[in-house]
């Protein structure tokens, strides 16, 4: 029975162990639940992660969720997308509800005023010194961004006389000095100046615009005039160049028309020559062959000449003896053929003879008789 006693009275004592252990337990997570954090880094931020006791700080560059415990650390989230910053003449518009614009002063006293738009951006790899310089939210933007770049569009445009103002290009150079040494200055606090721009015609005062408009106007006319002498001059010049060209046109063409008909000239005596060439070679080999020919018609006459009195000497030295007289005697005899011969016969003498013919007696005269 006083065994069943011992057993009764520790049970209570064991539950109420097992109770504060429960309670620690709770204690530890809902500890734990209450120091754990998780940030959300979007895609167009940037995250620094604080340390409380040491005051170290660590670039969150990922997008995402971010855990950490809230006793020792704690997460800044940054806006890395352009920035614009708007300072105009126009109340209700850019960072401040009235005026902003800026009052420049230019070198030779005058007072101008410009609207200003500035566009520039937290650079992700130096978001800590944005923290560190600026402290979280936004204060960055009129802490630095703004005063910074009103002091330099100052500084830059105020190296440029009134008239200067007018000259685009020479404000535009101006103001890339001023976008350049911006970003240099804004460095170190992890901002980059992107670009600055004058939205609007800088603005006088009412006098100086309309003396500015007088001089304007005469600057138009003057430069107005010298547009047309310079249209004359270029008239005159286009003429001078279109004279000129056709000019040398012409020039080209008559040289051409004259090259033409030298080569045509030459081409034709060219031509004649080797005619003439031809001819006289024509006329040439003519000539040689006609004197050949008559050459050899001459020798053939020649030699038909030299046979004929080579055969008349012949025959002469033939005639010359007893072959020339037979061939008088057949001569004779052709003629006398068909001769018929009449007489009579009669003698002086008494005596007959018989009658003979000899060569003594072949003329009248030698035979002393008279044929009839």
């Amino acid at each position: 029975m006083n065994i069943h006693l011992d057993e009764d009275s520790r049970l209570p004592q064991l539950t109420s162990g097992l109770a504060w252990v429960a309670a620690a337990v709770i204690v530890l997570i809902v500890t734990t639940l209450s120091v754990i954090r998780v940030g959300r880094i979007g895609g167009e931020e940037v995250g620094v992660l604080l340390n409380k006791w040491t005051g170290e700080s660590k670039i969150v560059a990922q997008s995402g969720q971010k855990f950490y415990i809230s006793l020792t650390h704690r997460l800044y989230v940054l806006d890395r997308t352009l920035q614009t910053l708007e300072m105009t003449v126009t109340a209700g518009r850019g960072e401040r509800p009235g005026k902003d614009d800026i009052k420049i002063k230019t070198v030779d006293g005058s007072d101008v005023h410009v609207d200003v738009v500035v566009q520039y951006r937290i650079m992700p790899d130096k978001a800590d010194l944005v923290l560190a310089t600026s402290g979280p939210g936004e204060l960055y933007k009129q802490k630095w961004a703004r005063d910074f770049v009103r002091t330099q569009v100052r500084n830059h445009l105020g190296t440029l006389t009134t008239e200067d103002f007018y000259d685009a290009t020479m404000r535009s150079e101006q103001i890339a000095s001023a976008v350049d040494d911006a970003s240099a200055i804004l460095e170190p606090y992890g901002l980059k100046v992107d670009s600055i721009i004058l939205p609007h015609r800088p603005r006088f005062y009412a006098e100086y615009e309309a003396a500015i408009k007088k001089k304007k106007l005469a600057d138009q006319q003057a430069q107005q005039e010298e547009s047309k002498a310079l249209a004359a001059i270029q008239k005159k010049n286009t003429e001078e160049v279109t004279a000129t060209n056709k000019k040398n046109v012409a020039v080209e063409q008559y040289e051409g028309d004259v090259e033409r008909l030298i080569i045509q000239a030459e081409a034709d005596a060219g031509k004649v020559r080797l005619e003439a060439d031809a001819y006289f070679e024509r006329i040439s080999i003519g000539a040689e062959a006609a004197l050949y020919q008559k050459t050899k018609e001459a020798e053939g006459i020649l030699a038909t000449k030299r046979a004929e009195a080579e055969g008349i000497e012949a025959l002469g030295q033939a005639l010359a003896g007893e072959g020339g007289r037979n061939m008088v005697k057949l001569e004779y005899a052709k003629r006398l053929q068909g001769v018929t011969i009449t007489g009579q016969p009669y003698v002086t003498e008494s005596t007959t003879s018989r009658f003979a013919h000899t060569a003594a007696a072949t003329t009248p005269a030698a035979t002393g008789g008279k044929a009839k």
